[in-house]
């Protein structure tokens, strides 16, 4: 194989190249054709058209038109570079595609905007700033493919492309878990290809202080740490300069976070002192001259959330301090509230109900919380969640967030579990096309509830779908990436039936299917409606997540069967019936309910006892015949505070997406599929929130899971 590596440079005149193109207005962004041309990108861009026109070739080669200033040339050169290392191409035959960096004639709407032509004489980028042609690059390195003949082939295609949001951040937490800066840069090279630019580091914790300071290194002493999180961890400043150039050279941002006054167990551990005492004060400012000039962006982040401010003066004196350092401050909100200056970072509006604030600067981080999600479910509700509750940005609202917190003890290698117990690349790749490309409305309704097959909504789903699973076969090969296509699978649902706080109370549709059943002098009938995926919300995670608090949000999110348990207990039946082209072997990934997540006290997910699904009293049949669960290799801890029992113990087997998949057996013909999904509180644990179900047929090599090819359902009742 041979790389497409010879980049030759050029400055030359002026490049005229002007296609202005009236920007897509619709929610349904419009969906892409499914008979484009080029192939899958994410995000998808704003306007593309393609045609059966190819240029075919082996090597690129560069010229810079205008006025694009050196540094931007060189930046643009490396990205160029690092596009041809990664083609290959097995032709003998040499042939260069000149790609023409040139200024437009009349200026884009943004630094980041961008267009992109491919012709028979090559590829012609325009863009105001190094954002834009960074981004128009990111597009080419996806359109690229291998010719029948072995050498690389572009279509010919105009491209018209802007951001609907200049902030698209992803927030990680070394605080509380310490990831090395080689997996950091390798997470965002790859996140910087789908437009990502910026990556918050939540830098400190109650575990840890996780950022070299020279004058009080007690703040990095081993013993400083909770000995269950990586202590003795930290980046050194040399660290931090490099990572931070380096994130520069993928348009990307980094935005530092200092939380203060709340979540700093470690401060006092380390300095003998309370971060709000005068003498705390002290520390903290001398702490922050080392560590805010080693940050370019002119934002920074001082948490301010979940804390008592008993020393009054502390914010007023904090935010002035580093404003005058020339930095603009970033708080989360909730959090403090006395300063309207301060950009609030929303969050809790899922966990709490509180609202977004829409007259003052703010970044969006409300339902993008991947620590709560699972990966099939959760592609689900970021593709539909609308970022800033706006359809695009304006003054106030900059853009959002996804946060992976890391509450739990994630052991002795904390980025394995990142990229395996988190639905880390499903989610963030869905992430990036809803940030890049907005939402013209709020679409709620399908967030916890797949939208009716046909429906522009599902269309749309189905079709990113498709673009979702092409990128993980073509670009995380052995990189793990826990989604499978979903939309077809479809089911009936009935109940609540009364279990009467037995959960695992065995109902008449587990003995003979009809059309309706009378329970407790109720008559209950299937839904008419199929509901669909291969994770079915009962009810969403957000209904019940204050229940210890009685507070309760049954229509966030709604599901179909909302209305019909509320905000009760109870057991409800699912349905399917799977066609099968023969008799085969297949994998199942499957699971119930539970909070597998590595959020806090809420880390409560139960074992279930050997030889059942799910604690609660979930259970599945395959044609009659009950489906034997896997063999648990955890066990049920209760909960012991913070910094030890099960909150510090890594997670093994308990997630339906990062455990091994049993295998089933498939006969020629429909395959009766049901599932018994209760919810309740019983043996002695409050900590259920979810009411869900996982069922889906897969292929699976060990690392990837993949479509069954040829499965079709059916739901009429038999």
């Amino acid at each position: 194989m041979k790389s497409a590596i010879r980049v030759i440079l050029w400055i030359a005149g002026l490049f005229l190249f002007t296609n202005h193109i009236a920007y897509a207005q619709n929610w349904t962004l419009p969906t892409p054709s499914q008979e484009a041309c080029h192939p899958a990108i994410i995000p998808q861009p704003k306007f593309i058209a393609s045609t059966r026109k190819t240029i075919d070739f082996t090597e690129l080669s560069i010229l810079f038109s205008g006025s694009v200033d050196c540094s931007t040339q060189q930046k643009v050169k490396r990205e160029v570079i690092d596009i041809s290392n990664s083609l290959k191409f097995t032709s003998v035959r040499k042939k260069t595609c000149e790609i023409r960096f040139a200024t437009p004639s009349r200026k884009l709407k943004t630094d980041e905007a961008y267009t992109l032509q491919v012709n028979k004489q090559g590829i012609i980028i325009e863009a105001n700033a190094f954002g834009g042609y960074f981004n128009a690059l990111q597009t080419l390195r996806q359109m690229i493919t291998e010719s029948p003949h072995g050498m690389l082939r572009l279509h010919y295609c105009n491209v018209d492309d802007l951001p609907e949001f200049s902030v698209r951040s992803v927030m990680i937490d070394v605080g509380r878990n310490f990831l090395e800066i080689s997996f950091l840069r390798e997470v965002i090279r790859k996140l910087s290809m789908y437009k990502i630019n910026m990556l918050h580091l939540h830098l400190t914790d109650d575990p840890g202080w996780r950022i070299e300071v020279k004058s009080h290194p007690e703040l990095t002493s081993y013993n400083s740490y909770w000995k269950t999180r990586q202590p003795g961890k930290f980046y050194t400043q040399k660290e931090i300069k490099e990572f931070v150039a380096y994130c520069d050279s993928l348009n990307v941002r980094v935005l530092p976070e200092v939380d203060m006054p709340g979540h700093s167990a470690y401060f006092k551990k380390a300095t003998g002192y309370d971060m709000q005492t005068s003498k705390g004060i002290a520390i903290l400012k001398e702490a922050l001259d080392e560590v805010i000039p080693l940050f370019k962006d002119s934002l920074f982040h001082i948490g301010s959330d979940e804390v008592r401010f008993a020393m009054p003066e502390f914010m007023p004196e904090m935010i002035k301090y580093i404003r005058d350092k020339g930095k603009r401050i970033v708080i989360w909100s909730p959090g403090y509230q006395q300063d309207n200056d301060c950009i609030r970072m929303f969050w809790g509006k899922c966990e709490s109900g509180h609202q977004i604030k829409t007259d003052i600067p703010y970044i969006d981080g409300n339902g993008f919380y991947m620590d709560y999600m699972d990966s099939q479910s959760g592609v689900q509700q970021v593709f539909f969640q609308q970022p800033c509750e706006v359809a695009s940005e304006n003054t106030n609202a900059l853009g959002g967030v996804m946060c992976v917190w890391t509450d739990g003890g994630l052991g002795e290698y904390p980025e394995k579990q990142i990229l395996t117990q988190y639905p880390f690349y499903p989610t963030l790749l869905t992430y990036a096309e809803r940030i890049w490309r907005g939402a013209k409305e709020s679409a709620n309704q399908f967030v916890a509830n797949m939208p009716k097959k046909g429906s522009s909504a599902w269309i749309a789903f189905d079709e990113f779908e498709n673009r979702l699973v092409a990128h993980r076969d073509k670009y995380f090969q052995g990189i793990p990436f826990a989604y499978v296509k979903q939309s077809e699978l479809k089911w009936r649902i009935i109940g609540p039936f009364d279990h009467k706080g037995i959960n695992d109370t065995s109902f008449e549709p587990e003995r003979i299917i009809k059309s309706e059943y009378i329970d407790n002098n109720k008559i209950l009938k299937w839904k008419d409606e199929a509901a669909y995926g291969g994770v079915v919300q009962i009810r969403s995670l957000y209904a019940m997540f204050n229940m210890h608090n009685n507070r309760y949000q049954p229509n966030l999110w709604p599901t179909l069967m909302s209305d019909d348990v509320g905000i009760g207990n109870g057991t409800c039946y699912a349905l399917t019936y799977i066609k099968s082209p023969r008799e085969q072997d297949v994998f199942l990934m499957c699971g119930f309910n539970g909070m597998w997540g590595h959020s806090g006290g809420y880390r409560s997910e139960r074992a279930p006892q050997q030889g059942s699904w799910d604690w609660s009293g979930g259970d599945i049949w395959l044609n009659e015949n009950r489906i034997e669960p896997p063999v648990w290799d955890f066990e049920s801890l209760p909960w012991s505070g913070w910094g030890q029992g099960r909150i510090e113990i890594p997670l093994t087997g308990q997630g339906y997406f990062y455990r091994a998949p049993i295998k089933i057996s498939l006969k020629k013909g429909l395959n009766k599929v049901l599932v018994r999904v209760p919810f309740g509180h019983w043996n002695g644990d409050e900590g259920q929130r979810r009411w869900q179900f996982c069922f889906m047929p897969v292929k699976w090599d060990g690392i990837h899971y993949s479509e069954v090819e040829g499965l079709e359902y059916e739901t009429d009742i038999k």
